[in-house]
């Protein structure tokens, strides 16, 4: 529905800009489309930030999918004990490393399955927001084995399990998994509530 809701305040939009631009080559009074278009988007603007701010985290368990559309992503294990940080000694940086376990899953029901710019944050309790360590992860790669992209292409039926290493200051706490999906422009649409997975207290 969310969706649906910003497909149609955007071709809305775009309707009343070819309306503006044509009343306006044709010299002709553009007050009312004007406040119309300023009207749909601070309405939208003033939705969406309320819904924001609403909207909440969802602890669930390893292993629940967290689904767009057909394609389905997990968390199946954390690791960050002592042991992952002496594999990662040799960057000599003062952060805690976390090694996540991903599954990637094709739920469809006659097509493989190709995500559109899947992404994976670790969240703290403050909120921020951190990718994965391109440095740690060569390094893993390099001690254990190349690992597959998360957006690899999936066929009918088909999972594959990823490994992605984080890093977060010591001091984080409260660490938490996020799995994403689809471009920036996703970000307009209605925010709703969100799975993430426990990674620490």
């Amino acid at each position: 529905m969310a969706s649906l809701l910003f497909l149609l305040t955007f071709l809305t939009l775009i309707v009343l800009l070819v309306i503006l631009m044509i009343k306006a080559f044709r010299h002709r009074p553009v007050k009312k489309t004007v406040r119309s278009i300023a009207f749909i988007a601070l309405g939208y603007a003033i939705i969406w930030q309320v819904l924001n701010l609403i909207s909440k985290d969802v602890p669930v368990p390893l292993g629940t999918d967290s689904c767009f559309d057909d394609w389905c992503a997990t968390v199946i294990k954390t690791e960050n004990g002592p042991a992952v940080q002496n594999q990662f000694s040799a960057l000599h940086t003062d952060s805690t490393y976390i090694i996540l376990h991903i599954r990637m899953s094709n739920h469809a029901r006659g097509i493989a399955q190709k995500p559109s710019e899947p992404r994976v944050h670790l969240l703290d309790d403050k909120g921020r927001a951190r990718a994965y360590s391109a440095n740690g992860q060569q390094l893993f790669e390099k001690q254990k084995g190349g690992q597959p992209g998360i957006s690899h292409r999936l066929e009918l039926g088909q999972s594959m399990e990823t490994i992605m290493v984080f890093a977060f200051p010591r001091q984080s706490k409260g660490l938490k998994a996020l799995i994403e999906e689809g471009p920036w422009i996703t970000n307009l649409i209605f925010p709703d509530d969100r799975q993430v997975f426990a990674v620490s207290n």
